[in-house]
């Protein structure tokens, strides 16, 4: 249970960290689309999509690879490997950065961005600071993550996206341009990265050069490899040939909507679910290094649980509030992107389970099955969105990403069942879907009823307080889970008991 409780510690402090970097980031998005406009806020999300594409290539499998076989190390009790672990990697992705980078350089020269025609120079100058700056902090987030310190990323984030609101909401009173707010962009990946260093010394172990076993070398070698394919393959069909063919083939405002779908539905995403996201990898890798298979297939049982519930709520409550938020937060010039933004989040939310899923095969080393997953879902990413895009502009984008993570959860499902016995619970989570319909229609039809921009507010309070109690009453939740809660209750005090009570007749089942 102490693990557990643990567990819990860095869950809750990766989540409070986020639920304030989300707001912040909201609040940051809003101000600079309200200050351009869509059609220079469609030419600012290209700019940061390219970056947040480049440096997905600059780390490529670095990043997870890290916090697995880190993990792993001190998992087995070898802290010196560990370090030894964090010191080659560190200096590789360096490396990777500076390749990535040179690239990026080269195809400038001969292919300029038409969002850039009047900067080029300064733009493509602050694309390389933002992702060499960016990369290098997610590196160090990687290896502070494999030492289960998730500290560092918190104050880092929080601590950046304060100062952050405050030079965008001063550059929108300034009527800065579109180049300022690149600029801006740059800073805030720079703050980023010399916090989370200060706050790395703080808190983490330092790391040294020194000789990892050959069983491991080889081990490593072969997860980078293997995980470098997927994570490449992967960054193009995380909206990368959406953005790419809406920028060909539609106008900016098309790419602003979908960026404004996806930054919502991202937030709405990690709001939700990043505690365990952030954590699962490392904690599942660590019991795999102690326990094995078996004790990391628990904890994908344990994880699907949580992610079914989390997407439902997602997918319920954006359902419910996504037409009056845009209205409130961006304003009827971007009215037009509602039905994206509903539709992403509610596919974003179901497919959740996915994330578990992919920690599983990279804990338990099933990186070929990844390999063949991303093969295959980009090929259908390509036929899609070439099939649609240019003939329905945005709503073909919209269908060209359902139609990809369909694909996704699918060939999810079919390796997982090659990987182990272990299967979807089925019933609990159709029942828990009929629950989460039920109270997504109640809390819509409020919305709907109720006068004024914040009845959205009843309606996912509404939602909320059918969805929670409902799953307890059906028993969608097993005896470890109540453990847990007990042992939390039990730091409550009076509240805690109080709850137990509440909890006890239905305990005993899953």
């Amino acid at each position: 249970m102490n693990r557990r409780l643990a567990a819990l510690r860095s869950v809750t402090i990766v989540s409070v960290a986020t639920y304030i970097e989300y707001a912040l980031g909201l609040l940051m998005s809003v101000w600079i689309a309200r200050a351009l406009g869509p059609a220079d806020f469609g030419r600012y999300a290209f700019t940061v999509w390219l970056c947040g594409w480049l440096l997905v290539c600059s780390n490529h499998a670095l990043t997870t690879s890290s916090m697995k076989f880190i993990a792993e190390a001190e998992g087995a009790g070898r802290p010196d490997i560990a370090s030894h672990i964090s010191h080659r990697l560190s200096r590789a992705q360096h490396l990777s950065s500076l390749v990535v980078i040179s690239l990026f350089l080269i195809v400038v020269m001969f292919w300029q961005p038409s969002e850039w025609h009047d900067f080029l120079f300064p733009a493509t100058l602050l694309v390389v600071i933002a992702v060499a700056a960016k990369a290098n902090y997610a590196m160090l987030v990687a290896i502070a993550k494999g030492q289960e310190h998730f500290e560092t990323e918190a104050i880092a984030t929080v601590v950046a996206g304060v100062i952050g609101v405050g030079l965008i909401v001063a550059a929108a009173f300034a009527h800065v341009g579109l180049l300022g707010f690149v600029a801006l962009f740059a800073v805030a990946c720079l703050m980023l990265n010399v916090i989370n260093r200060m706050a790395y010394r703080h808190y983490c172990k330092p790391f040294s050069a020194g000789p990892v076993p050959d069983d491991i070398s080889e081990r490593l070698r072969r997860h980078l490899r293997l995980t470098a394919l997927i994570v490449l393959l992967g960054s193009f069909k995380a909206s990368t040939i959406e953005v790419f063919l809406l920028n060909a083939f539609s106008t900016s405002t098309a790419v602003g909507f979908f960026a404004i779908a996806a930054t919502l539905t991202r937030g709405a995403v990690q709001m939700f679910s990043v505690g365990l996201t952030s954590t699962l990898l490392p904690y599942m890798a660590r019991s795999y290094g102690e326990r094995g298979h078996e004790h990391a297939t628990r904890l994908l049982a344990e994880a699907t649980r949580f992610y079914w519930a989390t997407g439902l709520a997602i997918a319920g409550i954006g359902v419910i509030a996504t037409p009056d938020l845009v209205h409130l937060m961006y304003g009827n010039r971007y009215t037009d992107a509602i039905p994206a933004i509903e539709a992403t989040l509610v596919l974003a939310g179901l497919l959740l389970i996915v994330n578990g899923i992919t920690a599983f095969q990279t804990v338990v080393d099933r990186q070929g099955d990844r390999v063949r997953m991303a093969v295959i879902s980009l090929a259908a990413n390509a036929v899609l969105g070439i099939a649609l895009i240019p003939a329905f502009g945005l709503t073909g984008a919209v269908l060209t990403y359902a139609g990809t993570r369909l694909c996704e959860l699918a060939l999810s499902i079919y390796y997982l069942r090659r990987a182990t016995a272990w299967g979807l619970p089925l019933g609990p989570m159709l029942k828990l879907t009929v629950i989460a319909l039920v109270a997504t229609g109640l809390g819509w039809w409020v919305t709907d009823v109720i006068p004024g921009r914040y009845a959205f507010l009843v309606g996912s309070v509404l939602f909320t307080v059918i969805f929670l109690p409902a799953s307890v009453v059906m028993r969608y939740w097993n005896d470890d889970d109540y453990r847990l809660i007990g042992a939390i209750a039990e730091r409550l005090g009076a509240p805690g008991r109080w709850l137990m009570r509440g909890l006890a007749p239905w305990q005993g089942a899953s």
